[in-house]
């Protein structure tokens, strides 16, 4: 069995292609690579069955649905142990993203609300299972740069 990360060149050209645009038909990718259509869905299966494409999703501007405010929320419960704080603020319905990290607090938390009373609302909340730290994303530098897609070459000093 292939390793997960022994990826060959047209793997990796296959990757980037699906990172620039997650629905190109398989014969526009067959174009692209030259590689055969049959080819392409073989290696996208492959790709797929061992985990490296974890699935085909949709972006949507979280803005445009009435969540405009973004905050990073460092969440430290009154226990490491209490698995129901854990589980309360992680089921929460504005955070977007969850993760147990190291360092002074236990958990890094995205959150998305509509405005600032949702936000000062939401924080009251959490305040129930532990103490926070807070900061309002004001813009959005990179996000979910792409593994194997062309990415700009910073900038020369």
């Amino acid at each position: 069995m292939r390793r997960l990360h022994d990826l060959d060149a047209k793997d990796r050209e296959i990757l980037a292609l699906l990172e620039a645009d997650g629905r190109p038909p398989n014969s526009e990718i067959s174009r692209l690579t030259g590689l055969s259509a049959p080819t392409v869905a073989e290696r996208m299966g492959r790709l797929r069955d061992i985990g490296v494409i974890r699935g085909f999703t949709v972006d949507i501007d979280p803005a445009r649905i009435g969540l405009p405010i973004a905050a990073i929320i460092e969440f430290q419960p009154r226990s490491n142990d209490d698995v129901a704080a854990v589980d309360a603020i992680n089921n929460h319905p504005a955070v977007q993203s969850c993760y147990r990290v190291t360092g002074p607090a236990l958990l890094m938390l995205i959150v998305r609300v509509a405005d600032n009373a949702a936000l000062t609302k939401l924080l009251a909340e959490f305040t129930h299972y532990g103490d926070t730290k807070t900061a309002v994303i004001l813009s959005v530098e990179s996000e979910d740069r792409p593994f194997f897609a062309e990415r700009r070459d910073p900038p020369t000093p």
